[in-house]
Parts: structure tokens; C-alpha cells; sequence
């Protein structure tokens, strides 16, 4: 856990915001604030995104991946 200092109007503000969006916490607001600003999708809107983008392993993708060729895939 790490403490950062804010002005009170700053403090104020977020105590404010965090009140009215009924946020449990500052760090799950802060959270939530980042998130919507930097656009990042919600983890369960992630879920299937690479469907029909991606191949499967051949048998000998997987012999170079982990490199023995006895193992059971």
C-alpha cells in the first residue's frame, strides 16, 4: 500500500465523486476513473476477442515450443 498527498480542495473533490458514484473505496474509483479514461476494456468484455483470429498449434508448433518432441500434447 503506498500513501500519496493531495491538497484538501483535491481530496475534497475525489471524496466528493467517490460518494456520489457510491464507490466502496478511493482506489476502486481511481480505478474505474483511469479505466474509462485510457478506454480499457472490461475483462469480461475480452473474453472470445481472439476467436477465429488466431490458429491452433500444429504438433510441431508445440515440439518447438517446448522442445520434446515425446510429449504427450
Amino acid at each position: 500500500m503506498k500513501t500519496i498527498a493531495l491538497k484538501d480542495r483535491t481530496f475534497n473533490l475525489i471524496k466528493d465523486l467517490k460518494e456520489k458514484h457510491k464507490m466502496k473505496s478511493f482506489d476502486k474509483l481511481i480505478i474505474d476513473l483511469i479505466v474509462k479514461e485510457e478506454k480499457v476494456p472490461k475483462i469480461e468484455e475480452m473474453f472470445g476477442i481472439l476467436k477465429g483470429k488466431t490458429k491452433g498449434f500444429t504438433r510441431k508448433d508445440r515440439e518447438e515450443i517446448w522442445g520434446d518432441p515425446n510429449r504427450d500434447f
